[in-house]
């Protein structure tokens, strides 16, 4: 009897002891799952956003550096540092400034096209009128044709209007538009844009063109002043 006991007794104490370990075993196995899964959460937030984004960066800095190997012009490199709060998308700020010899009238690009001018500069910084404004007037060429005219903006992200074409002259829905050179204020051959919508009236010596402008103002990041050589 006394031996049935102590077997009785030693298996109950070895099935609590494992019960225990088991409980022990389940919490530790409880607490690592969920730190294994707060881990996985971080990758998959790194891989979505942190990852995602040096790669965009990575991809946007080759297109710019060969922009630049390609460009005939000497290209500055400057950064967007904020937006015209009254003037959004129309008015930008850059980090290049007198002490980087920028001067007012300098031509403002990126990897697209022309973006606009630098109408006011300080020290540290510059104030640029993007091609969008209104007060924007830029003297272009449609590059199939030759035809010349002035491309001005229209306060709208997405529409320019080019000014002075003939009536008479070929332009087609899709044409590029590219700085003429003339004045002197850009050099030639700058991407502006491409005609949009064409619009003919009888009697009337000008088309009304509207161009969409080559930049995407709603993503700008790397930026470049013009300096002719």
């Amino acid at each position: 009897m006394g031996e049935l006991f102590y077997s009785f007794s030693f298996n109950l104490k070895k099935n609590l002891t494992d019960f225990v370990e088991v409980l022990s075993q389940s919490k530790k196995l409880k607490e690592e799952n969920a730190y294994l899964k707060t881990e996985l959460e971080k990758l998959r937030f790194k891989e979505n956003n942190y990852y995602l984004e040096i790669e965009n960066a990575n991809r946007r800095l080759r297109e710019l550096l060969e922009f630049k190997k390609k460009s005939p012009y000497k290209l500055v490199p400057a950064e967007l540092l904020a937006h015209s709060p009254d003037n959004l998308f129309r008015v930008i700020y850059i980090n290049r400034g007198k002490k980087d010899n920028v001067t007012e009238g300098m031509g403002v690009v990126t990897a697209q096209g022309l973006a606009g001018k630098v109408i006011e500069v300080y020290p540290d910084q510059s104030k640029v009128l993007l091609i969008l404004d209104k007060r924007c007037k830029i003297g272009v060429r449609i590059q199939r044709t030759r035809d010349i005219g002035i491309l001005q903006g229209t306060g709208v992200i997405d529409k320019c209007e080019l000014q002075y074409i003939l009536s008479k002259a070929d332009v087609k829905v899709g044409d590029k538009v590219v700085t003429s050179g003339l004045g002197g204020l850009f050099p030639p051959g700058i991407v502006v844009g491409y005609v949009s919508c064409i619009e003919k009236k009888p009697n009337y010596l000008f088309q009304k063109i509207e161009v969409k402008p080559a930049v995407d103002f709603g993503k700008l990041e790397e930026l470049f002043l013009v300096v002719q050589q």
